[in-house]
């Protein structure tokens, strides 16, 4: 990519995120955006369709960044408590950035296990094909990304390791994994 290119996104990028981090989505304008940016409404356009499209692109982006940063995927289905572990402390790895992509409502944590939810089965079901049209074990896995990141996230900011070591024996024993 043009060096150019990528430092306007780069603004672009560090732009909404200050914003995002003071006000919600909804209230963010282009023109606010573009103004911060330093850069035109249709250099914003070039980039993205509106705000909503850069807020996805990033979720997204925030989204496989936490899940390259799980070390043993195949966990997901040999050995749920260490997956447990592994999902919430990629979680916590992400740090503030999350809390303002995601923040702590229900529909910001349903995006965000539903996006991890695609991405985990994507990478267990390219390893593991067999598994695609198993309804026991695409449900437990369901649950347990579902479950277990939503309960997190609600919870992290108590006592992220008690809530860790909850959620995996929790998981482990509905699972039997």
């Amino acid at each position: 990519m043009d060096l150019r290119v990528q430092k306007t996104r780069n603004s672009i990028f560090s732009s909404f995120i200050e914003l995002r981090a003071t006000k919600p989505i909804e209230k963010i304008t282009v023109k606010e955006l573009s103004e911060k940016a330093n850069i035109s409404k249709q250099t914003f356009y070039l980039h993205f369709k509106d705000i909503y499209d850069l807020s996805e692109y990033l979720e997204d982006d925030a989204v496989s960044s936490l899940v390259s940063d799980i070390p043993n995927p195949d966990f997901f289905i040999t050995n749920s408590a260490e997956a447990t572990r592994q999902l919430c402390h990629a979680a916590l790895s992400q740090g503030n950035l999350f809390k303002i992509l995601f923040p702590d409502d229900d529909r910001s944590y349903g995006v965000l296990t539903n996006k991890l939810e695609k991405k985990i089965k994507d990478i267990i079901f390219e390893s593991h094909p067999e598994l695609v049209n198993d309804l026991r074990e695409n449900v437990i896995i369901s649950l347990f990304i579902q479950g277990s990141v939503y309960t997190f996230m609600k919870y992290k900011d108590s006592n992220a390791n008690e809530v860790i070591d909850i959620l995996a024996d929790v998981i482990s024993k509905i699972t039997y994994r």
